[in-house]
């Protein structure tokens, strides 16, 4: 741990009510803070999945380069792949995302059942010179898009914010009211051929919608957001639906334990848990939500911050909720275990909420954006968003901490 911080490590938590508790001594584990030497981009990075040995972002990124090596780096449009252990660049895989009417922008991603396509979200008009609206696949092999895959997902203004690719279809979340014609506004479902599954009809968010998460039995799906309610029943910024026909499930969030204005962007659901990153010009904060007290889903834990909670991921161990966003990153500064800068990014005990204070990593600039997407798997932690340094070591927009 940096000297600056000059604190004995521990674990510290916030209750549910929001107010510090006593310091709870806990093991410290050798993740560093310190992110390893990998190549870079350049522009923001909103989604990042990984398949095999391969971490795949999106973004307006448009080039990848070793760290400082701009000559020996590649130009990109939006989509690159990184090999998750040596941390390069895959000069092999570019295929481009383009826009005639502004900057294109990657806001999400999802994997095939079978790992053979990257569905692409966001707002653009082509991929590789192929016209696509908001909403396409590539091969995660060679990059190629499938031309036979094109929906159109709103209009030039329209977002694609989340996707959730299970079985035949590609579930998806933005902020369209049309699919190639039809009304459906802020989610839908696509059928792998491209075209609008008439069967999942849910009923409408009242605004935009930000995550997608499918719950552990695969039989309804968590919707995050900005929304106050789906098809007129409240649901303050989190909602489930069926995975078959979209229909609104009973469980729910207590009435007044999300208060509005608020924004869910980010989702992870376990058997017991809900998982949610929040933040709008309300309250901003990290929380768990029960998903085994029936149609109840009263809340857990709730860890406060000075900024949205953008991206959450959960070890495959379960023993650590790790958390990204801008808190610490704009106005208002925070502190944790005593004299520690909250900046961006940390771990939690997803059993209470409780702080690891040996993992706090210092991120800058201040510039409310940080990280939007974090990956983890057994050996590594990627994060993805906005940001220059880590720990005062360049690493522009994309970072590999080994666990």
């Amino acid at each position: 741990m940096a000297l600056r911080r000059g604190i004995v490590r521990s674990f510290i938590g916030l209750t549910v009510a929001g107010g510090i508790v006593a310091a709870l001594s806990g093991p410290a584990w050798a993740l560093s803070e310190t992110p390893d030497i990998t190549w870079e981009t350049n522009k923001i990075l909103y989604a990042s999945v990984q398949l095999g040995n391969t971490l795949f972002v999106g973004g307006g990124n448009t080039i990848v380069e070793p760290i400082g090596k701009p000559r020996y780096g590649f130009p990109v449009s939006g989509l690159a792949a990184f090999d998750i252990t040596t941390g390069e660049g895959i000069s092999t895989w570019t295929p481009e995302v383009t826009s005639t009417t502004g900057t294109p922008m990657v806001r999400s991603l999802a994997l095939s059942p079978d790992g053979t396509w990257l569905y692409v979200g966001g707002n653009f008009d082509a991929i590789d010179g192929q016209p696509l609206r908001n909403l396409g696949r590539v091969s995660t092999a060679t990059g190629e898009v499938d031309p036979t895959f094109a929906p159109e997902v709103g209009d030039s203004t329209s977002f694609v914010y989340a996707l959730l690719a299970m079985g035949d279809r590609v579930y998806c979340g933005g902020t369209f009211v049309r699919i190639s014609g039809t009304r459906r506004p802020k989610l839908a479902a696509i059928d792998t051929d491209g075209t609008l599954d008439p069967d999942w009809v849910p009923p409408v968010p009242d605004a935009k919608v930000d995550s997608l998460a499918l719950a552990s039995d695969g039989a309804t799906i968590f919707v995050g957001g900005h929304f106050m309610g789906l098809g007129g029943v409240p649901r303050q910024s989190v909602a489930r639906v069926t995975t078959d026909t979209g229909a609104l499930d009973p469980w729910a969030i207590p009435t007044g334990t999300i208060v509005a204005p608020q924004t869910a962007w980010t989702l992870v659901a376990t058997p017991t848990r809900l998982f949610g990153g929040f933040g709008s010009k309300g309250p901003n904060y990290l929380a768990a939500f029960h998903l085994d007290n029936g149609n109840t889903g009263n809340q857990v834990w709730r860890f406060g911050t000075v900024g949205n909670v953008q991206t959450i991921a959960l070890s495959p161990s379960g023993t650590q909720l790790f958390f990204g966003g801008h808190f610490g990153l704009g106005r208002l500064q925070q502190n944790v275990c005593g004299n520690i800068p909250l900046k961006g990014l940390a771990v939690v005990d997803p059993v209470n909420g409780q702080i690891d204070c040996s993992w706090v990593p210092y991120i800058e600039p201040n510039n409310y954006q940080g990280p939007h997407s974090m990956v983890v798997n057994d050996t590594y932690l990627w994060i993805a968003g906005k940001f220059s340094t880590i720990e005062g070591v360049r690493h522009h927009d994309v970072a590999r901490f080994t666990l």
